[in-house]
């Protein structure tokens, strides 16, 4: 079985439900659940070594992490040891790393996360040392990413752009990393098929948003738009990472048919999303961003099997437009409208269905596992 080698911050989801209730400020999921789905479909087809470098900060209940190692099938973890001291991560990562990652003699393929310097100037040094392909894993343009600096973007780039080869999830992204048209190949995204739990602890039906909750991103107009709607019975359950707790619960206001639930993990999200009466994914409109991310939130709806409604996306309706209520911008006049559409749907069982075999032909594990396996052993593995 040929062999890969993984750079994430990601962590194996087991460990991850106690590593989450470290944080006093949760962090953002997204980058977790994406790649721990897109691991676990490449260690169907390959055994796979990750090198999870954990993120840690102030914001961290706890000063270092020792090293660990995790095994999971195919799949191993491994965990280097990582402290909140930036000089300490600056001189002592590689060599960490190296001694965390015993190889064999295979000959190996390298996959790393493209918006994290640390992790690609560290791949990248392994490649120099083992000459090994290097896989950059592109999920949106660097230059978009909040809180980095022009210096931080510029040494990125400056490994990202030699990698051997891409996995993007758009035109756009490629355009970005690719610029000597290497081998590259192209998903929507990942998505688990699992067994979902289906009931939840929530007596009374629900409208479900998880994700992130910062005021740009849509939430407040959400929240905006569940008070004017007045529906009877119906919650509105939120959850996910934010940066102003203080300022969302002021938005909540004294509405009891609101609830937020703080972050939660990985299943206890897919249950909330398959057993709602609808999910809403009120991003807005963004010609910045728009032809360089797909809004995976809305993906995982659809994969769920759940009633999705999202705010207008040219990326989503080149391959979703039949299988969406779309709300044309992320104002709570037309969040509100979509929202009516969508709970007064007298097919809703038919959309749901159509809209989960969509996804789960362009995005299941199964799927993206077999695609980047035959885009492997056709560029890669003689």
């Amino acid at each position: 079985m040929n062999k890969l080698i993984y750079f994430t911050n990601a962590v194996d989801q087991n460990s991850f439900k106690d590593y989450l209730k470290k944080w006093k400020v949760s962090p953002n999921l997204s980058n977790q659940n994406f790649h721990h789905k897109l691991i676990k479909a490449l260690s169907a087809q390959f055994e796979v070594e990750v090198v999870s470098v954990r993120a840690i900060n102030s914001n961290f209940a706890e000063s270092k992490l020792d090293a660990l190692k995790v095994e999971d099938g195919n799949t191993t973890w491994n965990y280097p040891r990582v402290s909140v001291n930036r000089l300490s991560k600056a001189l002592l990562l590689n060599s960490r790393i190296n001694k965390s990652l015993k190889l064999d003699e295979s000959n190996y393929v390298i996959f790393v996360d493209a918006l994290n310097y640390s992790l690609v100037k560290t791949a990248y040094k392994l490649h120099k040392k083992k000459g090994y392909k290097i896989i950059g894993i592109c999920t949106d343009n660097p230059y978009n990413i909040s809180f980095t600096s022009s210096l931080y973007i510029k040494n990125l780039m400056k490994y990202a752009t030699k990698f051997d080869g891409y996995i993007v999830l758009t035109d756009g992204i490629n355009r970005v990393y690719n610029l000597d048209n290497k081998p590259f190949i192209q998903i929507d995204g990942v998505n688990e098929d699992k067994e979902i739990k289906t009931k939840t602890q929530f007596d009374k039906p629900y409208i479900y948003f998880g994700g992130s909750l910062m005021e740009e991103y849509g939430v407040y107009n959400l929240i905006d738009a569940f008070k004017e709607l007045q529906l009877d019975n119906i919650e509105l359950l939120i959850c996910g990472h934010h940066l102003q707790k203080d300022k969302l619960f002021e938005k909540i206001g004294d509405n009891q048919s609101i609830r937020y639930l703080g972050p939660i993990n990985y299943d206890d999200n897919l249950s909330l999303e398959r057993n709602a009466l609808l999910c809403v994914n009120p991003r807005p409109i963004n010609p910045k961003i728009d032809d360089y991310s797909i809004p995976s939130k809305t993906l995982e709806f659809l994969a769920a099997k759940s009633l999705c409604v999202t705010v207008d996306n040219k990326l989503l309706k080149e391959n979703y437009n039949d299988v969406i209520i779309w709300a044309k911008s992320s104002s709570v006049k037309d969040l509100k409208d979509a929202i009516k559409v969508a709970l007064s749907l007298d097919n809703k069982d038919i959309l749901i269905e159509e809209g989960y075999k969509k996804v789960m032909s362009r995005t299941s594990q199964k799927v993206i596992g077999e695609r980047i396996s035959k885009f492997l052993s056709e560029f890669f593995f003689n």
